[in-house]
């Protein structure tokens, strides 16, 4: 378990980074397409796809700090198991999320291959998976939260 307290950070980096990437291709295409996302507006009052983009801003946000968060720990030593699971669930299903709607988002332009975005949905998903799934990572967020052993939460 000590191993994976140290590598689910760094898949969940992974899974971040793969997502800021689909982020900030996706922010140019919607520019060149005339989607302008305005963050001193309240997304109900913008277009369906900034609302949309600012949402997933907001969970990229999330995970990133989770993230960085369960990293610091595993870099000082500290015990993280906890976060770890939390990064790693939250980081993996964000990462895949934010990506496939990256490429709904670019429409015909997300499923082509000159451009990355099909290309960082196929690889997200495998960081959704990889260092145990959301249902293994919730099992052990759950056994850290309610202090219960592998035999009492199965």
């Amino acid at each position: 378990m000590a191993t994976f307290d140290n590598t689910r950070p760094l898949v969940a980096a992974m899974a971040v980074g793969c997502a800021k990437a689909a982020l900030d291709l996706t922010r140019e295409l919607l520019e060149q397409a005339g989607v302008v996302v305005d963050y001193d507006r309240p997304a109900v009052t913008q277009s369906a796809a900034a609302a949309k983009f600012l949402q997933m801003e907001a969970d990229w946000e999330a995970a990133h700090l989770l993230m960085l968060q369960a990293a610091w720990m595993a870099d000082n030593r500290k015990p993280n198991s906890l976060e770890a699971s939390m990064a790693k669930a939250k980081a993996g299903r964000v990462g895949s999320d934010i990506t496939l709607s990256c490429v709904e988002l670019a429409g015909s332009v997300g499923y082509s291959e000159t451009e990355l975005l099909e290309k960082w949905a196929r690889d997200s998903k495998i960081l959704d998976i990889f260092e145990g799934t959301q249902q293994i990572q919730q099992l052990i967020v759950a056994r850290r939260v309610l202090g219960l052993s592998s035999t009492a939460l199965k």
